[in-house]
C-alpha cells in the first residue's frame, strides 16, 4: 500500500532533521573549534575596523557587533537552510565597506558639532538590515544561480583579491600602528612603527607557515596564535608592555542590545530622519551584493572540497534572514569566509552541526569577551598575513612557472592560459583599486572577452572542392570526368562551432571570397551548435552578395521545416536562400549542385528513358554484333521502390547495371545500416560477385522504381567459352570502372586529410 502524502512529508521532515541531528564526529566539533580559535579573534579585529571612524573608544562596540554576527548567522545557518560546511561571520571586505558607511554617516549626523553616535549606529544597522532583506529578495528571484557560472579565473581572482584585502588590513597591526579603515595618514605614521610588534608579528607569521611541517593534527593558525601570545607576553615581561605593542584594550561585556529596534522605529517616525533612508538603499544593495559574492564564491570553493554542489537559493535565504536578525540585534553583516570555511571543512566538518557548534563557541566567547582585551594587535597582524598567504589560489601560484617553462604547449594554448591568468590579475588589481564587486564584474567581462576572442576564429572546419570531393552519387565515367574538370565551381564549407557575433565577420569575409570565384557555395551547418542574430544577418548579407556574383548559396544540414530553419527565418528574414536550396544533409546539397552543373554542360542524368547497353560502362568498345550477343545474355529486372536487389550475405550470382532509376548501397554494422553510395543510370555494381563468387557484403535497395540488367556467372561463362573477345572486353571495362572508383576514392581521402 503506497504511503500517504502526510507520511511522505513526515519522512522528509525527519530526514532533514536527521541531517542536522547526526553530526560527523569528531569533524563537526573539531572543525568549528579550529576555525573559531583563529577566526573569532580576527572577526573581532574586523569589527574594530568597521567602527574605526567613531574613534578608539568605540572598539568594544565593534568587537561585540562582530561576535553577535558570528553567533546569530551560524545559529540561523544551523537550523535553517545554509550549506553544510559554511560558517558565517563578518569579513574584512564587509568591515571596510561598513567603515565607509559609518564615516559617511558621521559627517551627516552630528549634534553640537560632534557625531550623534546612537543615531549613527541605528542608521548603520538599518542599512545592514536592508542589505539582509535584499538578499532574501535575491533568493526568492533565484539570482544566486548565476554565480554557478562564474569562470574559474574570476573565482581565483576573487580568492586572491580577498587575500590581498586581508593583507591590507593586516599591515597596520603588523607594524604596531593603530587600526584604521583606510590608508589615510598611513605613510605619516611610519615613524611610529614599533620594532617589538613587528618582531612578534613576524614570528607569528613564520610559525603559521612552518607549523604544517611540524604537526598536521593541530591547525597551524592555532599554533601560531599560541606562539604569538607567548612571545608577546614574554617580551612585555622582559622589556615592558610598550615594547611589546598594544592589545585590544578594555572590552565591555554585553548581550545584544534590542533597543536598536526602538531606534529603527524612531527613524521611521520622524520625517527628517525618514528622508535619509532612500539615499542609503544603494549602499544596502552594494553591501548585499558584496556579501552575496563572498558567500557564494566561497560556497563554490567548498563545493570543490566536498565534491558536491550548494543550493544558492537556500544559502541566500539563510544568509539574508541571518543578516536581518543580526543587524536588528546590533551585529554586523555576515558572509561565508574562505579561510574560516576551509579550516572547518579540512578539520572534518560535514553537516550543519558545525555551524551550531561555532555559534555556541561565539556565545561562550561573548560571555568571556574580556579575554579579547589581552589579544595583541601584532599577533593578529601576523595571523592575518598568514591567512592571506594561505588563501592564495594554488592555480595562481603555479601558473607563472608553467607559463615560463611551456611544458610543450602550442602557441594557441599558451595564449589561452596567459589570457586566463591576466583575467585573474585584473580582478586582483581592480579589487585593490576599488572593491570586490567591481572586481568580479570586471573579471566576468574580461572572461567574456577572452571567450569571444578564443572563439572568434574561423568557423570553417574544412573546405572541399567539387573537382576532388563528390557526393555519394556514383555516375558514369563520362559524367565523373566532367565533374573532375568543372567541379571547381562547387565549394563545400563545413562549419563548426557557434555562429555568433564573434565569428560572423570572418565567415562573411570567407563567403565573399568564395562567392567571387565559385558558382555553388554550400554551407554545412551540421556542427553549428548555435546561431545568434548577428550570424543570421551575415547569412542574409552573404545570400545577397552571392546573388550579385552569380553564386548560389546553399544551406545543408538544415531541415527546411525544422526548428533551426524557423529560427533562421525569424532572425534573417526574407533575405535567406529560397527553401528549395535548403537540404537535410551535405551530401544531398552536393548531389543537387553536381546535377545542376552537369545539366548546364548537357550531361544530365536520363530521367524519362532507359539507357541502352552501349550507354553503360559494360558495353563500351563493343561493336553492334558483340552488343547483340551481350544483350541476349542480360536479364532485365524492374525493381519497385524500396525493394532490395540483393542483401548482405546473399549468394553472389552475377553483376548488375542500372539503366533507369536510382539504387542505393547500404552497409550494415552494430550501429545499424548506413547509406554509403547512390548509383545513377549507367553504373555497374555487384561485379565482385561475378569475379570471386563470394557472398554479398552490402544491401542494394531501389530508391525509386528502377530497371537493372543482370549478367549471371553462368551466362558470362558461356560468353567466355564461345566469344572470348567479348568476355575480355567486358572484363577490361569492369577493370576500368573499378580503377576509376579507386582513383576517386583516393581523391576523397586526400581532400579529407587536408
Amino acid at each position: 500500500m503506497p504511503a500517504s502524502p502526510l507520511v511522505n512529508q513526515t519522512a522528509a521532515s525527519r530526514d532533514a532533521f536527521l541531517k542536522i541531528a547526526r553530526p560527523a564526529v569528531p569533524g563537526d566539533f573539531l572543525g568549528p573549534l579550529t576555525a573559531s580559535l583563529v577566526s573569532i579573534p580576527m572577526e573581532a579585529s574586523y569589527g574594530i575596523i568597521a567602527v574605526a571612524p567613531l574613534g578608539p573608544e568605540f572598539m568594544a562596540v565593534g568587537v561585540l557587533a562582530a561576535i553577535y554576527c558570528a553567533l546569530i548567522s551560524n545559529l540561523v545557518g544551523a537550523i535553517g537552510t545554509a550549506r553544510p560546511g559554511l560558517l558565517g561571520g563578518t569579513r574584512p571586505t564587509l568591515a571596510l565597506a561598513i567603515a565607509v558607511l559609518v564615516g559617511h554617516l558621521s559627517t551627516r549626523l552630528r549634534v553640537d558639532g560632534a557625531p550623534d553616535i546612537p543615531l549613527i549606529l541605528a542608521f548603520t544597522m538599518l542599512t545592514l538590515a536592508m542589505a539582509g532583506a535584499i538578499q532574501v529578495l535575491m533568493s526568492l528571484a533565484n539570482i544566486g544561480r548565476l554565480f554557478k557560472y562564474m569562470p574559474y579565473p574570476v573565482l581565483a581572482g576573487f580568492i586572491n583579491a580577498a587575500a590581498l584585502l586581508i593583507l591590507f588590513t593586516a599591515v597596520r597591526p603588523f607594524l604596531g600602528l593603530p587600526i584604521a579603515p583606510s590608508w589615510n595618514g598611513f605613510f605619516g605614521q611610519l615613524g611610529a612603527v614599533q620594532p617589538g610588534a613587528v618582531a612578534i608579528a613576524s614570528a607569528t607569521l613564520v610559525i603559521a607557515l612552518k607549523a604544517p611541517r611540524i604537526t598536521s593534527r593541530v591547525s597551524p593558525l592555532m599554533v601560531a596564535l599560541a606562539g604569538g601570545l607567548l612571545l608577546h607576553y614574554l617580551l612585555a615581561t622582559l622589556a615592558g608592555a610598550e615594547r611589546a605593542g598594544a592589545t585590544l584594550d578594555e572590552v565591555a561585556t554585553s548581550w545584544p542590545d534590542l533597543s536598536l529596534l526602538n531606534s529603527f522605529q524612531g527613524i521611521f517616525s520622524e520625517p527628517q530622519l525618514r528622508a535619509m533612508i532612500p539615499p542609503l538603499i544603494p549602499a544596502a544593495c552594494g553591501l548585499a551584493l558584496l556579501a552575496t559574492v563572498e558567500s557564494l564564491l566561497t560556497a563554490s570553493v567548498v563545493d570543490g572540497m566536498l565534491h558536491d554542489r550548494h543550493n544558492s537559493k537556500q544559502e541566500l535565504l539563510s544568509q539574508g534572514l541571518a543578516n536581518v536578525l543580526s543587524a536588528s540585534a546590533g551585529g554586523l553583516l555576515s558572509a561565508a569566509g574562505l579561510a574560516r570555511c576551509a579550516n572547518n571543512v579540512q578539520a572534518g566538518a560535514r553537516t550543519r552541526w558545525s555551524a551550531l557548534v561555532y555559534a555556541l563557541i561565539a556565545a561562550g566567547m561573548l560571555s568571556a569577551v574580556e579575554m579579547f582585551a589581552f589579544l595583541p594587535l601584532s599577533v593578529m597582524g601576523g595571523l592575518l598575513v598568514a591567512v592571506s598567504w594561505i588563501m592564495v589560489d594554488e592555480w595562481s601560484r603555479r601558473m607563472p612557472r608553467q607559463l615560463l617553462q611551456g611544458h610543450g604547449l602550442t602557441p594557441n594554448q599558451h595564449r589561452t592560459l596567459l589570457g586566463n591568468y591576466l583575467v585573474m590579475l585584473t580582478v586582483v588589481i581592480t579589487a585593490a583599486a576599488t572593491n570586490l564587486i567591481v572586481a568580479v564584474a570586471v573579471g566576468v567581462v574580461g572572461a567574456m572577452l577572452l571567450f569571444v576572442r578564443r572563439n572568434s576564429g574561423s568557423v570553417i572546419r574544412r573546405e572541399l572542392h567539387g573537382n576532388c570531393h563528390h557526393s555519394l552519387r556514383q555516375r558514369s565515367i563520362s559524367r565523373m570526368r566532367e565533374l573532375e574538370r568543372e567541379g571547381w565551381r562547387i565549394v563545400l564549407l563545413e562549419l563548426d562551432g557557434p555562429l555568433f557575433f564573434g565569428t560572423a565577420d570572418k565567415l562573411s569575409r570567407e563567403i565573399e571570397r568564395h562567392a567571387a570565384r565559385t558558382e555553388y557555395l554550400i554551407l554545412d551547418f551540421r556542427r553549428i551548435n548555435d546561431i545568434d542574430a548577428t550570424g543570421a544577418r551575415i547569412l542574409q548579407q552573404a545570400t545577397r552578395a552571392g546573388s550579385a556574383r552569380n553564386c548560389q548559396l546553399i544551406f545543408a544540414s538544415i531541415n527546411p521545416d525544422g526548428a533551426r530553419a524557423r529560427m533562421l527565418s525569424m532572425l534573417g528574414g526574407s533575405g535567406l536562400p529560397e527553401r528549395h536550396f535548403w537540404f537535410d544533409n551535405a551530401d544531398a546539397a552536393l548531389e543537387w549542385a553536381e546535377e545542376d552543373l552537369l545539366t548546364r554542360f548537357d550531361l544530365p542524368e536520363p530521367r524519362d528513358r532507359k539507357l541502352s547497353v552501349r550507354e553503360t560502362q559494360l558495353g563500351r568498345s563493343l561493336d553492334s554484333n558483340d552488343l547483340l550477343i551481350l544483350n541476349d545474355a542480360l536479364v532485365e529486372l524492374t525493381v519497385p521502390r524500396g525493394a532490395p536487389i540483393f542483401s548482405t550475405g546473399d549468394a553472389a550470382d552475377g553483376l548488375y547495371v542500372v539503366i533507369a532509376g536510382s539504387v542505393s548501397v547500404y552497409l550494415r554494422s552494430e550501429a545499424g545500416r548506413k547509406r554509403v553510395a547512390s548509383l545513377a543510370p549507367g553504373v555497374v555494381f555487384g561485379e565482385m560477385g561475378l569475379l570471386d563468387g563470394l557472398p554479398r557484403s552490402a544491401d542494394l535497395v531501389a530508391d525509386e522504381e528502377s530497371v537493372v540488367l543482370k549478367l549471371t556467372r553462368e551466362r558470362f561463362e558461356e560468353i567466355r567459352q564461345s566469344q572470348p573477345s567479348i568476355a575480355a572486353t567486358v572484363l577490361f571495362n569492369l577493370s576500368g570502372e573499378m580503377a576509376t572508383r579507386l582513383r576517386y576514392a583516393n581523391l576523397e581521402l586526400q581532400a579529407a586529410s587536408t
